[in-house]
């Protein structure tokens, strides 16, 4: 019975953080993050490698992920750029900069990056500044009324042959459907180059439209 019980707990648990995420849409908590991130599940459902997949070869480029949270994403990003690469990493937490930091330069990544305790609406790169920008689970933690004005600030720092990479993963509180990020992408101002779906994740690439 006590596992009947624990099961509800986490599925009440999970519908209470679902139903939150979509009346209030925000970070989620640092704590909460690392617990949620740091376990041999997601590692077996949710690697690095799908977001990798989708970005292509990121050898020597100029990349930004928005939202770096406890930095998975991060990690592989700095070693799939190499050292002639760069990574520039933001979060609205400050905690999270801090351990995302903690973690790249005790994997060796230090030196090749920069984080920054920023929002997704107001990003601290300069215009036209990198070649990637990438997004995981991160557009829907934005006030609906932000989403486009934080894509507007992506299209802003990459360059004009640029490439941004929105990945969503179910059952992330703050999950958009596929057709949510085709739609938000769109009228940013992106063309959808690609999309691929995985285990309870999808991904979509999309390119500045030419003005």
């Amino acid at each position: 019975m006590w596992i009947v019980g624990i099961v509800a707990a986490l599925v009440f648990g999970f519908g209470a953080l679902r139903v939150q995420g979509r009346l209030a849409p925000g970070p989620m908590p640092f704590w909460l993050e690392g617990l949620f991130l740091e376990n041999p599940l997601r590692r077996a459902w949710f690697p690095p490698g799908f977001v990798l997949e989708l970005a292509g070869t990121v050898t020597g480029l100029r990349v930004g992920e928005v939202g770096t949270g406890i930095g998975v994403v991060a990690a592989a990003l700095a070693a799939a750029v190499g050292p002639d690469g760069r990574l520039w990493g933001v979060d609205r937490q400050a905690a999270a900069v801090r351990a995302t930091a903690a973690r790249l330069w005790r994997q060796g990544y230090g030196a090749r990056v920069r984080l920054d305790v920023a929002d997704a609406r107001d990003l601290p790169w300069p215009s036209r500044s990198l070649d990637l920008v990438v997004m995981v689970a991160v557009l829907g933690e934005v006030p609906p009324p932000g989403r486009t004005r934080a894509l507007a600030e992506v299209r802003r720092v990459l360059r004009e042959d640029g490439r941004l990479v929105v990945v969503e993963y179910w059952p992330d509180p703050h999950y958009l459907s596929e057709k949510a990020v085709r739609d938000l992408v769109t009228a940013a101002g992106f063309d959808v180059a690609a999309a691929r779906r995985g285990r309870l994740q999808h991904g979509v690439v999309a390119r500045p439209r030419p003005s």
